[in-house]
């Protein structure tokens, strides 16, 4: 049976219509082609950071800027919530903020390059940070310029 040109393309096009679903598919363009979302955070991380108060916001109210670092833990459930906890040392001062039982809330949002940003509030002001996900989710980069702060932290994966 000899097959004809019209039906060598309709096989041909049909062949292509099945395997189509199955091609990959890109979100962002060139370089930063990827396929992040919202989902790409589950789990717990844990993280370290450091930073600066500026001037009158330190707990000394002296005008001079002072030195900040943190631990804790986060938990991301895919759907754009976080929780956190962590102890900050300010120049002296331990501050906890948030506990496992009592965590602090916040929302997040992955952008298809892997980069995101989070909002949370904390001894009643609105915060805001940045990340980008790094090592296939098995880590990330964060950071935060506020009027009155700057911090940058790093999470694993536990």
């Amino acid at each position: 049976m000899k097959m004809t040109i019209r039906n060598r393309t309709a096989l041909v096009a049909l062949l292509f219509a099945l395997a189509l679903p199955l091609v990959p598919k890109a979100y962002a363009s060139g370089h930063f082609a990827t396929n992040y979302t919202n989902a790409s955070l589950t789990g717990v991380y844990g993280y370290s950071g450091e930073g600066w108060i500026f001037g009158p916001a330190n707990p000394n109210n002296n005008g001079t800027n002072v030195p900040l670092d943190n631990v804790g833990v986060m938990w991301f459930d895919g759907n754009g919530t976080f929780e956190f906890h962590d102890t900050v040392d300010l120049g002296g001062f331990t501050i906890q903020r948030g506990t496992a039982d009592n965590p602090i809330i916040g929302t997040y949002t992955v952008n298809p390059d892997g980069t995101g940003t989070m909002q949370w509030v904390s001894n009643g002001a609105n915060h805001t940070g940045t990340f980008v996900i790094v090592d296939g989710g098995k880590e990330m980069q964060l950071g935060s310029a506020e009027p009155l702060s700057v911090g940058r932290r790093v999470a694993k994966k536990q």
